[in-house]
């Protein structure tokens, strides 16, 4: 049986839990149902998803009528109630990930508790010397990533590495001085936010390296909003010289730990899923397509190692899906601002 896995920032998923929702909010509920419904995902991450067990649990039922359930940690009690906690997520603020599955294969499947990663990799945040720093400083996952473990029916298991790394807005103002370039807090802070997703990178191969000291040919997912892409923008460019989904891949001549991007045969074209106004060379968003939204795998779900694999042409970004559920939508019913990325496996 094939096993279909997406990813999708649903932007601030949490503003679709009201008590009474307006006409707009109910036509953007039902876009995003209709759109996850044509994308008929068996494992869904949702990025940007609403804080805590009950709110998942309501987003569910109320958006998805129950087609597909949340996968959440095992807990003492079953009260409901007792679920809008930090209980093992290591979740902060308001954007949480969530796995959510088709029932079927709900007893398939459970969360990783965080503590797992932290001891794994050692520890919880990690020494950074920003950039022309002496100093260092510190710094760790704000939105921890999240891990489901799928079990097949062979019995071998897979782990799915959800992540929602460092945001790159910049909300100071651009300076530059007498000579064009820039300078001052924007500059300062734009650095200092790639240098964070570039660590954040790195602690997720810190914990993908653990796996491979403990397994031989470990099955390995890893999906999500990486707020970057492939390629280096002007920052990285013009100061940092690096890029994040290398960070992501691993070193190519360890071939064993290289990752593989589900998108790597798709058409360039397609290959974005989301447009954003740049500020620096002035470009519209119109005019400046990224491909912020990843899913990469581990050589093991390529070569037959696994009893599903990842053939040819099995990623796709779900431009058709996005661009049929938002038909006539405006600025307030529009679905998301990022668009889904999938991939499909198959029986090998």
């Amino acid at each position: 049986m094939a096993l279909k896995v997406t990813t999708w920032n649903i932007k601030h998923s949490s503003k679709l839990l009201d008590e009474n929702p307006s006409s707009l909010l109910s036509d953007r509920i039902n876009r995003i149902r209709s759109t996850i419904e044509e994308i008929n995902p068996d494992i869904l991450l949702i990025v940007e998803g609403p804080k805590g067990e009950e709110a998942i649990t309501k987003f569910c039922t109320e958006v998805l009528e129950d087609k597909w359930l949340p996968v959440l940690l095992k807990t003492s009690t079953d009260d409901l109630g007792d679920r809008d906690r930090d209980y093992g997520y290591d979740g902060r603020g308001t954007q949480w990930m969530w796995y959510v599955v088709k029932p079927s294969i709900l007893a398939s499947c459970r969360i990783q508790e965080a503590r797992v990663w932290q001891s794994f990799v050692g520890e919880i945040d990690w020494s950074v010397n920003y950039w022309g720093k002496i100093e260092a400083d510190d710094h760790d996952h704000y939105r921890q990533p999240q891990i489901l473990i799928y079990t097949h029916d062979s019995g071998d298991e897979m782990e799915l590495i959800g992540v929602h790394l460092k945001s790159k807005i910049n909300m100071k103002r651009i300076e530059r001085n007498v000579d064009g370039n820039l300078t001052g807090a924007y500059l300062e802070t734009a650095l200092k936010a790639r240098v964070k997703l570039a660590t954040e990178a790195r602690n997720i191969r810190h914990y993908i390296d653990a796996k491979f000291d403990q397994l031989a040919k470990p099955a390995i997912m890893v999906l999500g909003d990486c707020n970057d892409g492939p390629g280096h923008d002007f920052f990285e460019s013009q100061y940092l010289f690096f890029d994040l989904i290398q960070n992501l891949q691993g070193e190519i001549l360890l071939a064993e730990r290289y990752f593989n991007h589900a998108l790597f045969d798709t058409s360039q074209n397609l290959r974005w899923t989301a447009r954003f106004r740049d500020e620096i060379l002035d470009k519209p968003a119109s005019q400046n397509p990224l491909l912020l939204d990843h899913i990469l795998m581990s050589q093991p779900l390529c070569d037959g190692s696994f009893p599903l694999k990842v053939n040819a042409n099995a990623g796709l970004v779900e431009h058709q899906a996005f661009e049929r559920g938002n038909s006539g939508s405006n600025r307030h019913t529009i679905t998301s601002d990022h668009r889904p990325v999938s991939c499909v496996l198959s029986d090998n």
